[in-house]
């Protein structure tokens, strides 16, 4: 069974599979599999596609047209158990933390922030004659050129973590929720994440905007919206690596076995 995500309202109805696609471009049939207050949205004849661009994206409309309706808590892509007895397992063991994020995220969706700049990274000033051992003067001028060019990369590290920093704070504002990584790659300033209410994604585009003509150098690209990836506390739930190949009896056994659009704004 290919689980899609977690739900909090066990007889909310699913999205109809005409408008979706299931792996690899399969007919899809989503059913929902009950646990006390809570239900798995799975498709129970799916295997795990191949993880192309289209199966990611078809995974994903997925998820936001059960967003569209409900509370849910999106499952990575891939994630495959057994059988009925397996899904409901899963939501036993982590129950309580499935209902502590589902009452969390209410209402709540994720919006991405990338900031790329153009300074790059210090280059290596220490050229080829520096690194002979037992040229005169040679060990001597090696330590001063490594200290100093260590001494530009603190300092570059350092204007990148005060400026992503300054971005951060003022897109935090009206978050929930938060999450940033600074250089992961030398052009990519600033990575983020910011859980807010559904009503603030018109505000969040406004204040990258107002950045955007505050840092005309730095190149701004902000997504969203998306379910809430990224704030989900409970890793993936008891996933196997396949179906046990037993018979599946749901109304979709008849089927044979083999979005909401986004804001992405690019700005500077």
């Amino acid at each position: 069974m290919y689980l899609y995500a977690i739900s909090d309202r066990p007889g909310a109805p699913v999205p109809p599979g005409a408008a979706l696609e299931g792996m690899d471009g399969d007919p899809i049939c989503l059913i929902s599999i009950a646990y006390r207050g809570i239900a798995a949205v799975v498709d129970p004849l799916a295997a795990v596609g191949r993880p192309t661009e289209d199966n990611l994206w078809r995974h994903e409309a997925v998820v936001e047209a059960l967003m569209a309706e409900q509370t849910v808590l999106p499952v990575r892509f891939g994630t495959l158990l057994a059988d009925e007895a397996a899904v409901q397992a899963a939501l036993a063991a982590h129950y309580d933390e499935f209902v502590a994020d589902l009452r969390r995220l209410s209402g709540k969706i994720e919006l991405g922030l990338r900031v790329l700049w153009e300074e790059d990274a210090p280059a290596s000033q220490i050229s080829p004659a520096d690194r002979i051992v037992g040229r005169p003067g040679s060990g001597r001028a090696y330590v001063m050129t490594r200290l100093e060019q260590e001494r530009q990369i603190r300092a570059w590290r350092q204007r990148a973590e005060a400026l992503a920093s300054e971005i951060h704070i003022a897109m935090a504002q009206q978050a929930v929720e938060t999450t940033y990584h600074v250089l992961t790659t030398p052009r990519t300033l600033l990575t983020a994440a910011y859980l807010v209410d559904r009503e603030q994604v018109p505000s969040f585009h406004r204040q990258v905007g107002t950045l955007s003509s505050d840092h005309p150098s730095l190149h701004f690209l902000f997504t969203g919206p998306w379910p809430p990836y990224s704030f989900v506390t409970v890793g993936r739930p008891g996933g196997v690596s396949q179906i046990d190949g037993k018979e599946s009896k749901h109304a979709c056994s008849g089927r044979e076995s083999s979005s909401e659009g986004k804001t992405a704004v690019r700005s500077g």
